[in-house]
């Protein structure tokens, strides 16, 4: 009896039929027929392995083609990629001889995909090196990467490519760039190419009104989402979880209602990611009645939509919903990704209750949501808080190569629990394993930064990044690389130093085990085992009503704390000054056994040193009050100097 042999088509119809291994009926197949495989029918079986996951089989099949073409690689590749194997991927992509401009940007797609962007931008050069074409693809697929602040260099190397190529009109690219721009927290430079974009859509006006709100220019992004409405752009998911954000932001629960309705008004209010994002806001307010009521109206919900719940019920307080709830989540089938953990472990930690992070710290151990930085170092965190450093310290074993965070997380705790000794020794021993230590890790060992001392007018987060650069601290810094360890440092410096760098100075004492010598323009200072022999008088100044012997330099200090006046604090208004210069004043003293108060004489009273806090008074001739603790009195000089 004669035997037809399949064709290749009928070979791929039953590739189609067969689940959910095919590879095993069509090898049968293939045996039985005595069917010669070709690189055409090849290609296919691979793609449908891929496709079905089973990237074993995929590539037991790769190694047998016998005649590999570049689609059969580029596929074997784009399976690697989707797996989240990307060392395959590369190791494959180097072992090829001929590549192309889908090669190369499947590749930077897969680096950008998994925020590995200086891989990414180090293959585009490579790419370019090797004169293969660019084109809107490959730069599109690039920007897509950029998302951390410190790659803002490569994003404009990139715009001077787009602009050499000709591609800066192309509408896709110019939006890349934006969203680039803006991900990268390079707003000015956002806002230019904005205003040069000829033709913006929906697209445009999203990647900047998104880049404002998160970075907390919230009054621009509501005013850009008008100028938006009023070109004529319909307002997309993705325009409303910008403005919402910006909304939890300004704390103005009436705007987020007016843009409800409008959400509403728009037939928005079925879309997960829209609804979310007002769920969001919601929660953020304490509006723990409407989020819930909005959830459960919600025709469609995800993982997402549990999490905001759930931490939306813990922060009010409501532990067995919130658990309930959670509980209620592991059984969706929701990806365990969006599981909140951190945020359950956390609530556990500030309220103490151990039982909920024991519950919520087996739920990580089932779902491996353990092995997750975040989930990690919550549980070291949690443990640490409530004083069990012995669980701590199991789970901080397990996590101490990652970070800094699960180093501060015990490091807070030992403080906080009183055992300042241990705290100090697990900082030198991050120290010594060359974990970079960060304003928080300062912050657990008692160094909180003075943004007071910084002048500028900037943000409070630049502020404290420019104490860092004071001459006093970078002096330090050369003499602890540069001198033995353990020898004494001397600093001499012709400007009074700040407070800031006082409070830093004796924390530096502390850690490196070494006596320091700051001469500023007042006076000597020594610092030692965490100590200055001005026992911080420097900084309290002296409020028994004497001249200030010490020759100090005019200088500002905070308000709110007695520094030794009888418990009499000085108000917001006011502001704590010594000066050495001559003061002219008139005097008057209030008794408040009395009540009374009694006026000196008109005469001029001359003070060469003074100490007191300012009061602005325009009614008096002079301008201000320095008021000066004396006894059981205040005694208010009408001062000029």
């Amino acid at each position: 009896m004669n035997y037809i042999k399949p064709c290749t088509k009928k070979i791929i119809n039953l590739v189609t039929l067969t689940a959910p291994k095919p590879h095993l009926h069509v090898d049968a197949s293939i045996i039985k027929t005595g069917f010669n495989p070709n690189t055409y029918r090849s290609n296919f079986l691979l793609n449908t392995f891929l496709k079905r996951g089973d990237l074993i089989a995929a590539r037991k099949l790769f190694d047998e083609i016998p005649h590999k073409n570049i689609f059969s690689i580029n596929t074997m590749i784009m399976g690697y990629i989707k797996s989240g194997n990307l060392y395959e991927a590369r190791t494959l992509f180097d072992s090829m001889f001929e590549r192309t401009a889908v090669t190369w940007t499947m590749l930077i797609g897969g680096y950008a995909q998994n925020n590995r962007f200086r891989e990414a931008f180090g293959l585009f050069v490579e790419m370019g090196r090797h004169g293969i074409g660019l084109d809107h693809v490959s730069l599109t697929t690039l920007l897509s990467g950029f998302t951390e602040f410190d790659s803002v260099n490569e994003v404009r190397q990139v715009h001077a490519h787009v602009v050499k190529l000709g591609y800066d009109s192309t509408h896709v690219v110019s939006n890349s760039l934006l969203d680039s721009y803006c991900k990268t927290r390079n707003l000015e430079l956002a806002c230019r190419l904005f205003n040069d974009i000829p033709e913006r859509d929906s697209v445009t006006f999203n990647a900047l009104l998104t880049g404002y709100s998160k970075e907390g220019f919230n009054h621009e992004a509501i005013n850009l989402f008008f100028k938006m409405l009023e070109v004529g752009y319909r307002p997309t998911e993705f325009t409303f979880a910008a403005i919402l954000t910006a909304g939890i932001q300004l704390d103005d629960i009436e705007f987020g209602q007016q843009v409800h309705g409008f959400v509403v008004k728009c037939n928005f209010v079925w879309n997960v990611f829209v609804a979310n994002a007002l769920l969001d806001f919601y929660s953020k307010h304490d509006r723990l009645v409407e989020a819930r009521k909005l959830f459960y109206e919600m025709s469609e919900v995800d993982g997402i939509s549990y999490n905001v719940l759930v931490t939306c019920y813990a922060w009010n307080g409501k532990m067995k919903e919130s658990l309930e709830l959670f509980r209620e989540l592991q059984f969706t089938g929701f990806d365990r990704r969006q599981y909140p953990f951190a945020t359950l472990l956390s609530i556990a930690a500030i309220s103490l209750n151990l039982d909920m992070g024991r519950q919520i710290h087996s739920q990580t151990i089932v779902t491996d949501a353990i092995s997750e930085i975040l989930v990690g170092n919550s549980v070291v965190d949690m443990y640490a808080k409530c004083g069990k450093f012995g669980e701590a310290n199991k789970v901080f074993a397990d996590l101490a190569h990652q970070s800094s965070v699960p180093w501060t997380a015990m490091i807070s705790a030992y403080v906080q629990k009183g055992l300042h000794e241990d705290g100090l020794k697990l900082f030198i021993e991050m120290q010594r394993a060359k974990i970079g230590a960060d304003a928080a890790t300062y912050a657990s060992i008692g160094y909180k930064p003075d943004s007071s001392c910084a002048l500028h007018n900037v943000d409070e987060e630049v502020k404290v990044e420019s104490l860092k650069y004071h001459s006093e601290r970078i002096a330090i810094a050369f003499a602890l690389i540069s001198t033995p360890k353990g020898s004494p440092i001397l600093v001499m410096k012709n400007l009074r130093a700040c407070t800031d760098c006082h409070a830093a100075i004796k924390v530096i004492s502390k850690i490196v085990d070494r006596e320091i010598t700051v001469r500023d323009s007042s006076r000597f200072h020594h610092f030692k085992d965490g100590f200055c022999s001005c026992r911080d008088y420097w900084l309290k100044g002296d409020w028994s009503g004497k001249p200030v012997i010490e020759l100090n330099t005019c200088y500002r200090m905070q308000w709110g704390t007695s520094l030794r006046c009888d418990g009499w604090k000085s108000r917001a208004d006011q502001d704590t000054v010594t000066s050495k210069s001559i003061v002219q004043s008139e005097s008057v003293w209030f008794d408040y056994e009395s009540a009374n108060a009694h006026w000196s004489s008109q005469k001029r009273i001359t003070h060469h040193m003074l100490m007191g806090r300012v009061v602005q008074n325009g009614r008096w001739e002079c301008g201000y009050r320095i008021l000066t603790a004396q006894n059981r009195g205040i005694q208010v000089l009408n001062a000029a100097t």
